[in-house]
């Protein structure tokens, strides 16, 4: 019984993504891909599934679609993800602070919320903490679980 060699199939003319497959290359195993914009690469057989585009197109691709999108800035970013996304705090309502340096709560307004936490500018407080709300300049960062609204400010 004679030994059957495997014959190589012919691959010319199959498309792979935007790739047309032309001819063999000078190697077994090997084929030679022409990209629908004209660029030719050398494409191995384990590979040539993988083909979709060159990556001149790509970029192209890429370039197109960032163009529909406004550009932001980059400050706006980073304020942006650390803001809550469901706000808990108005900023026109008086709250009762219970700040861990100071011996009684202190009454404040909101300044900014995140996601966790919050600061709020001390209105009102005790004597005996004034000088602990004054080295803070006033400004103090609290949990939200620390926080109890008191009345709307008039």
């Amino acid at each position: 019984m004679e030994a059957t060699k495997n014959k190589k199939r012919d691959r010319t003319g199959e498309i792979y993504g935007d790739y047309t497959i032309v001819r063999p290359a000078e190697n077994d195993r090997e084929w030679i891909a022409r990209c629908s914009c004209g660029r030719e690469r050398i494409v191995k057989n384990d590979n040539i599934w993988k083909l979709k585009r060159c990556k001149s197109c790509a970029a192209k691709l890429r370039i197109a679609k960032q163009k529909g999108r406004p550009k932001k800035d980059k400050f706006t970013e980073m304020q942006n993800w650390m803001r809550a996304k469901r706000p808990k705090f108005k900023y026109d309502v008086l709250y009762e602070l219970d700040y861990y340096q100071c011996t009684h709560s202190c009454k404040g307004t909101l300044i900014n919320e995140y996601r966790n936490t919050a600061s709020f500018e001390v209105v009102e407080c005790n004597s005996i903490d004034e000088k602990v709300v004054a080295k803070l300049n006033r400004r103090v960062n609290l949990k939200k679980k620390d926080v109890t609204a008191l009345c709307p400010k008039n």
